[in-house]
């Protein structure tokens, strides 16, 4: 592992959640398994095993997708950090992690292999690089989507963790934070949740979450296209980068950038 991933903020809820910070290398796939045991009953109760993608594994003519969702087995590549980050988001979101798999059959028996769907666009979107923006007033997606950054970030820095806070899901967010830089943006999707939401547990956090991405994206169709998603500069977030206790670090507007105003 990484030698500074303490000191990056956005690492934190792997490292209380998995205890990644005393890795030594990449954990395989019997590790992950044996991860899943101990500390995703979630993972566990859906039935799935990761396996090893390598020149072994007998695809049987599937595709990945197809896979996971008859075979459930998770295909994940030796000594691969973005396969490892896929897991540990297994993990952690279990359920929403399978409906999105769901959803690419779904959307593979209606449109065929080679078409993408809108739709679909969206799924893999956020699962690459989404992040799960909880808030408890309505007003604060605004806000953001509007990308008052100076406001949110530094103004209102205070409130992350009591009105507001993101959540890494899409795992090549992760990868990327490995050798943050200046421009590593996710794509925020919007969840509302209760008052009492940021007193709870960080676990029970994630459990609460996973349930209502699963009613948002699978039973409200929230995530049809690329416009559910909102882009959201990850090194802003307070606590998640050391340089952003400086006001000055907003002042960047090439990666804060204003809201673009389409003309009519």
């Amino acid at each position: 592992m990484h030698s500074s991933i303490k000191e990056i903020g956005l690492f934190h809820d792997l490292i209380q959640l998995l205890q990644i910070d005393t890795l030594q290398k990449i954990p395989n796939v019997e590790q992950l398994n044996q991860w899943a045991s101990t500390l995703s009953p979630g993972f566990i109760e859906l039935g799935l095993k990761f396996v090893a993608q390598d020149e072994h594994f007998d695809w049987q003519e599937q595709y990945y997708e197809e896979v996971i969702f008859n075979r459930s087995l998770i295909p994940t590549r030796i000594e691969h950090w973005h396969d490892f980050f896929n897991a540990c988001i297994w993990l952690v979101f279990p359920k929403t992690k399978q409906l999105l798999n769901r959803i690419h059959i779904e959307e593979i028996a209606l449109h065929g292999l080679k078409k993408r769907s809108k739709c679909r666009d969206a799924v893999t979107l956020f699962d690459e690089c989404g992040v799960v923006m909880a808030i408890s007033e309505s007003q604060i997606q605004g806000s953001l989507r509007s990308h008052q950054w100076h406001q949110n970030f530094w103004l209102d820095r205070h409130q992350w963790g009591k009105d507001r806070q993101g959540f890494i899901f899409g795992h090549a967010n992760y990868e990327m934070g490995l050798s943050p830089f200046i421009g590593l943006t996710g794509k925020a999707f919007f969840i509302d949740v209760p008052a009492d939401f940021f007193n709870q547990a960080l676990a029970t956090q994630y459990e609460i979450m996973d349930m209502l991405l699963l009613n948002q994206i699978g039973v409200d169709k929230q995530l049809t296209n690329n416009k559910c998603l909102s882009p959201l500069p990850l090194l802003g977030i307070p606590t998640w980068y050391a340089d952003n206790q400086n006001e000055n670090f907003y002042a960047n507007t090439n990666y804060f950038r204003p809201k673009r105003e389409f003309k009519k």
